[in-house]
């Protein structure tokens, strides 16, 4: 950075404080926050005078920053639910009508919605038949 070293975390700090202004977007606020990170090349200890002097910046990045992990889990937790159910759906599948029906619907239920996955799991203990378990 071209800076003196005294100048640079009010630099960091006023970017930081810049970018939670002007960006509304979260998602765009961590990537350009790496950016400012990559930019200023703070070392530990410049680290840590900037969470000491600039509080109130260093908590709103934070709250990003967890934010976007809470966001982050949670897509990911909602993923892993999905592809559990569609995994146990083409195996229920798979043994009361064959595999060849499992292997016929598989992209429909890998692309279904966690709540047609769970219908679906709910009717099949009741078709008689593909066609009815998926109408």
């Amino acid at each position: 950075m071209a800076y003196a070293p005294a100048e640079e975390l009010e630099i960091y700090a006023a970017a930081s404080r810049g970018l939670m202004e002007l960006e509304p977007n979260p998602e765009r606020r961590l990537k350009y926050a790496d950016f400012i990170d990559i930019y200023t090349a703070l070392d530990d200890n410049e680290l840590k005078r900037y969470q000491q002097d600039y509080a109130e910046e260093n908590l709103a990045m934070t709250a990003l920053f967890v934010r976007m992990r809470e966001e982050g889990f949670q897509k990911g937790m909602q993923q892993g639910m999905q592809q559990g159910e569609a995994e146990l759906l083409l195996r229920l599948i798979s043994r009361k009508f064959g595999p060849q029906v499992a292997q016929q619907h598989e992209a429909q239920i890998r692309q279904a919605a966690l709540d047609s996955l769970e219908h679906w799991a709910d009717a099949i203990l009741s078709a008689e038949s593909p066609d009815e378990l998926f109408e």
